[in-house]
């Protein structure tokens, strides 16, 4: 049976119409967009808040001189990251088209869905590293042998309400988003309603749930209708310029325990993201210069090859997909990010 293989260049074109499909409604990559940047580094710079008010000078007087504003350079890890599939012999020789009855498949079948699937892990690997240290402010990799690989911090502010979000009867959620309101003071960035407040369902139900009639529950809708969805509740949250809530209860499988989804953001958090005032993002996903691309490109770097075109041992044949990425996260105004905890089991 003849196997035309694919080109790496091939491969680079089809991951680059699939990867918009698959992050254009996931707000992981709305709040820290995909960039690449020929440099081994991640390095940014940032100037000073700006301080003081305008001297008094008086009739005839000489005006004061400003205080100098300096500038800070700020460095994050980068992280360097790859996996690889393989399709041996008996798949080349045995394997069928799912669906169908013992179609043959194609080396363009077996290439497409391994592809989908190392496309899909490194996805995954950047939606755990930003909800990760957004809620935690640390976040660590670690190779399949435990050891530490990749790990990096920034000083995310928390707010630990009191009452837990779980016990309906006395929880205080607007309360609880009042007094974060209040951190925004200072940091050029606003947490009314332009802000978004990330919980997964769990936490979302519990918000529901709330039965404090001093709090949430006690507000009413339009004609005095209770809330019956996070859009409801939204609405309320509105009229009080407090952050929008929006529900995000996505998973990845471990591969300790692939039948377990694991979530993205645990229970017990919630993640507040403020609006910059000047619109810009809070962070981004860099991608830095790897070696395995031509030209040393900045960039995931998409590989293939065939144990009967290489030096590797021809038989039995082996083709091999390889997909890594290097660089990591910035994170410019973790001033941005205040994390909810003790929000319930």
């Amino acid at each position: 049976m003849q196997l035309d293989l694919p080109t790496s260049a091939t491969l680079k074109e089809v991951e680059q119409a699939k990867l918009p499909v698959l992050t254009k409604d996931d707000p992981t990559f709305k709040l820290f967009p995909m960039t690449a940047e020929p440099t081994d580094t991640l390095e940014w710079e940032q100037r000073d808040n700006f301080t003081g008010v305008q001297a008094a000078r008086g009739l005839n007087g000489q005006p004061a001189r400003v205080r100098k504003i300096g500038a800070k350079r700020w460095q994050a890890e980068v992280g360097y990251y790859g996996d690889f599939e393989e399709i041996d012999e008996k798949e080349l020789t045995r394997s069928r088209e799912l669906g169908t009855f013992g179609e043959a498949a194609s080396l363009d079948y077996l290439i497409s869905w391994k592809q989908d699937y190392l496309l899909n892990r490194e996805i995954d690997r950047m939606r755990l590293m930003v909800w990760t240290l957004l809620g935690s402010g640390i976040y660590s990799a670690v190779s399949p042998s435990g050891a530490l690989i990749h790990t990096d911090s920034y000083p995310i502010r928390q707010s630990a309400v009191t009452v837990p979000w779980s016990t309906y009867a006395t929880a205080t959620p607007l309360a609880d988003m009042r007094a974060a309101k209040i951190l925004a003071r200072g940091f050029s960035t606003r947490f009314d309603q332009t802000a978004t407040l990330y919980v997964n369902l769990k936490v979302g139900n519990d918000i529901l749930n709330n039965a404090n009639p001093n709090d949430l529950y006690g507000k009413r809708m339009d004609v005095g209708a209770t809330f019956n969805s996070i859009v409801d509740v939204n609405k309320v949250l509105a009229a009080q310029d407090l952050p929008q809530i929006e529900i995000y209860d996505e998973t990845y499988f471990p591969d300790s325990a692939p039948t377990t989804p694991t979530l993205f953001i645990p229970n017990g958090i919630g993640i507040l993201i403020g609006q910059r005032k000047n619109g810009a993002p809070v962070g981004d996903i860099c991608q830095t210069k790897n070696a395995n691309n031509p030209n040393f490109q900045a960039g995931s770097y998409t590989l293939i090859t065939d144990s009967l075109m290489s030096n590797m041992n021809p038989v039995p044949r082996v083709v091999r997909l390889d997909r890594g990425w290097n660089g990591g996260m910035r994170i410019y105004y973790p001033s941005s990010v205040v994390t909810f905890t003790n929000l319930g089991p």
